[in-house]
């Protein structure tokens, strides 16, 4: 009974906050209009309803998906590239939660030529996945945290090659500094022996502390069960969450469903007469990051590949 008053209390104190949330919105003219409540739920609750700490997220949020527009908002969920690309990769939350409450999300390959691999369309739809998720989540409860799979069956170093450094300069800042995500930990299944290669390209972009969130398993491994039931997986790794291909449509439709909130400017855009951020960090972060890049290309040049 005591436990059910304190959920109630929550709610009550969520509920609060999302309005005080909804009231500093309106003052803040730069923000895209009619930030939705689920929405603002999301970003509070990220922040454990800190009401500051909320504000920064969104500022960065929305400050970062307009400086790379090209990955944020100038997307289409049934353009050829992002249909191209959920032919050859799977990109699916999968229902429920884990005992300690968090949320299962699966990438994988299910075509492995990489000539049909385009790495910035694969980042702009893991995007898209996540704000349709985001925007139409009417759970009573969130999950705690989130924990990402990604199986390695299939990815080889030519797919590695077809990584677009700029490309994942964006999605890692993004997912580091502004997802509204709380990430609990991060499993690599199926690890191939040149995994040090990938490691090389990557890890430059991963922020020490998320690097310690990463677990590498072997093929065939029982070690990531030591983490989350396998019974929360697809019935093709030994779960009970239906077939993947059922999963994927339901997300692809629900792409379908969300196609105008998606391409909608007006939910993303920020107004240009207002500055949400400081040019010299900018620029120094540009800087930093323009190093880092070159070093990595140098890197992704010198593989040798059979």
């Amino acid at each position: 009974m005591v436990h059910k008053n304190q959920e109630k209390d929550e709610d009550q104190l969520m509920v609060q906050r999302v309005l005080e949330l909804q009231d500093w919105t309106k003052t803040q003219s730069q923000l895209p209009p009619n930030i939705s409540c689920t929405l603002l739920r999301r970003f509070l609750h990220t922040t454990r309803g800190d009401l500051a700490a909320t504000q920064r997220l969104m500022e960065h949020n929305y400050g970062l998906r307009n400086k790379h527009a090209q990955i944020f908002i100038e997307r289409d969920p049934l353009d050829a590239s992002s249909q191209q690309l959920l032919q050859v990769a799977d990109l699916v939350p999968l229902p429920g939660l884990t005992p300690e409450n968090n949320k299962l999300l699966f990438y994988r390959l299910i075509d492995f030529d990489a000539d049909k691999f385009n790495f910035t369309a694969g980042i702009k739809v893991f995007f898209m996945v996540a704000d349709c998720r985001f925007a139409t989540e009417n759970d009573t409860r969130m999950s705690d945290g989130e924990i990402p799979i990604f199986d390695m069956a299939g990815y080889t170093l030519r797919h590695l090659t077809k990584t677009v450094l700029s490309s994942l300069r964006v999605y890692m800042k993004f997912v580091q500094e502004a997802h509204p995500v709380r990430l609990k930990e991060v499993h690599v299944l199926n690890c191939p022996s040149y995994l040090d290669k990938v490691l090389t390209v990557v890890k430059p972009f991963i922020k020490s502390e998320v690097f310690k969130l990463i677990h590498f398993h072997l093929p065939n491994a029982e070690t990531p069960f030591k983490h989350f039931p396998r019974s929360m997986l697809p019935e093709e790794y030994g779960g009970q969450a239906g077939k993947m291909s059922e999963l994927k449509q339901q997300w692809m439709q629900l792409l379908k469903e969300q196609r105008d909130y998606l391409m909608d400017g007006q939910n993303w855009q920020l107004n240009k007469a207002k500055k949400v951020s400081n040019s010299s960090n900018s620029s120094s972060n540009r800087r930093s990051s323009t190093s880092t890049a070159a070093s990595v290309a140098h890197g992704l040049k010198n593989l040798e590949i059979d």
